[in-house]
């Protein structure tokens, strides 16, 4: 089984990430081990912070991201992650972001360690009329009561969900409403947001998949990390699924 991850910071020396050319080796090794073959760099970027050097640098590091990649046989698609601060419309008018694989999708993301802004559907519409958005760790925005009102009128208005995939690996508030977003049918694709080489920021794909169809249908499951993901990359458009839950025959049932 593969995996394709839309949300990666293996981009060395641009943001908080992978910090060097050996770790973004092992990092991709480490992938590699988890069966992921396509990966979105998705380096951030910040409006107001992000000079225009550092967005250049930022193409010229995924270049190299590439290369390293493809002795891996892994393939690499350009992307940023933007951060819809108060100084959001200024990207807009200058156009310093990458869109995935120069797609129609572009992955956008709020503070987590702050509330939702009070004007997050204007930030997320300006930028709507541009791009198809997608929603990086939805799970990660609520701090104490997921608000599924907001996420499905996100959902409504054409957004695309992302959860992350160490999100569901640890316990805590972040995983319980990741689980439970899935058990609502309210996620598109399972990413990885990788920031290291090792630990608990690391490559998880498959330690995922496997964990989550202990729960949920296989098929279902693959279609959050593998085939919706690739549509994502193709500029094509995606489906919201409800996921099934693995059933449980009693075992009485199962006995011939």
């Amino acid at each position: 089984m593969e995996f394709i991850d839309i949300h990666s910071h293996y981009t060395w020396h641009v943001d908080d990430g992978i910090q060097d050319l050996d770790e973004a080796l092992a990092a991709l090794k480490a992938a590699k081990a988890q069966n992921i073959t396509k990966i979105v760099a998705t380096p951030h970027i910040t409006p107001g912070t992000t000079t225009i050097q550092e967005f250049n640098k930022i193409i010229l590091q995924i270049g190299k991201l590439k290369t390293l990649a493809k002795s891996l046989d892994i393939e690499i698609y350009e992307g940023c992650e933007v951060m819809l601060n108060s100084d959001y419309l200024t990207l807009l008018e200058n156009n310093h972001y990458l869109t995935i694989n120069n797609g129609p999708y572009l992955l956008v993301e709020f503070n987590v360690t702050q509330k939702l802004p009070e004007d997050y559907d204007e930030r997320l519409y300006e930028y709507s009329l541009k791009n198809k958005l997608v929603i990086a760790h939805v799970e990660r925005y609520f701090h104490h009561h997921l608000n599924e009102n907001i996420i499905k009128e996100w959902i409504d208005r054409g957004y695309i969900i992302q959860i992350n995939s160490s999100s569901i690996l640890n316990q805590g508030t972040s995983h319980d409403f990741a689980i439970r977003l899935l058990e609502l049918g309210m996620v598109h694709v399972i990413a990885n947001d990788v920031h290291r080489s090792s630990g608990l920021r690391s490559p998880n794909l498959k330690e995922t998949y496997d964990v989550l169809t202990k729960k949920f249908n296989s098929e279902d499951i693959i279609k959050l990390m593998y085939d919706n993901p690739l549509a994502i990359i193709n500029g094509q458009p995606i489906e919201l699924i409800k996921i099934r839950k693995v059933s449980k025959i009693p075992w009485f049932k199962r006995r011939k």
